[in-house]
């Protein structure tokens, strides 16, 4: 039977916001163009080695290694300096999601943030992510969720279904179903 909410704690991790800068920024239009350019110059380092001066391959070599190893080394230390830096993170976060939105609370403090206020929802192997902004996203570990990983799915098609939210991931053909065949969909789910 199909639930109506779900409630869960995630206690933030560098690993988990790791996850969500490496999904970001290697998703984006300037990741992907900075990883093509940074194997293209390792393509053309190992292809055209001897032919190649010293100088050209040095900057081959670092603008190959830009994207493939220095970013996301740094990528990692960033996530562990955030972690860190930020109080809410030290504390695990209590969600529940319900027909109200998702609402986050930790200690006395409680905030909702409504359906129509989401714009794009993306499902990765190892998260939900929940975008209010380009850039500003719940970030919901597959791993804390306890068992409620399909729950969580129908509730984030079902809530957010007649709107114009985003989706991407791996429940992107999901959501397609859900909006050709709703009677299908909550058949599924169920």
């Amino acid at each position: 039977m199909k639930k109506e909410s779900i409630t869960f704690s995630v206690q933030m991790t560098a690993r988990e916001v790791y996850r969500f800068t490496f999904y970001h920024v290697y998703h984006g239009f300037s990741g992907m163009f900075g990883l093509c350019l940074s194997l293209l110059a390792l393509l053309y380092l190992f292809t055209n080695f001897n032919a190649t001066s010293d100088m050209g391959k040095t900057v081959l070599i670092i603008v190959g290694a830009w994207y493939t190893v220095f970013e996301p080394m740094m990528m990692v230390s960033r996530s562990k300096s955030q972690v860190k830096r930020n109080k809410a993170y030290q504390k695990p976060l209590n969600y529940r999601v319900d027909a109200d939105g998702i609402t986050v609370s930790q200690d006395d403090q409680s905030q909702t943030m409504t359906w129509d206020k989401i714009s794009k929802i993306v499902e990765t192997n190892s998260q939900f992510l929940v975008y209010s902004s380009r850039i500003h996203s719940f970030i919901f570990p597959k791993s804390m969720l306890d068992g409620q990983e399909k729950d969580m799915r129908y509730l984030l098609i079902q809530y957010t279904l007649d709107s114009n939210v985003k989706v991407k991931g791996k429940m992107r053909k999901l959501y397609k179903l859900a909006r050709l065949h709703k009677e299908r969909f909550e058949e599924e789910m169920q």
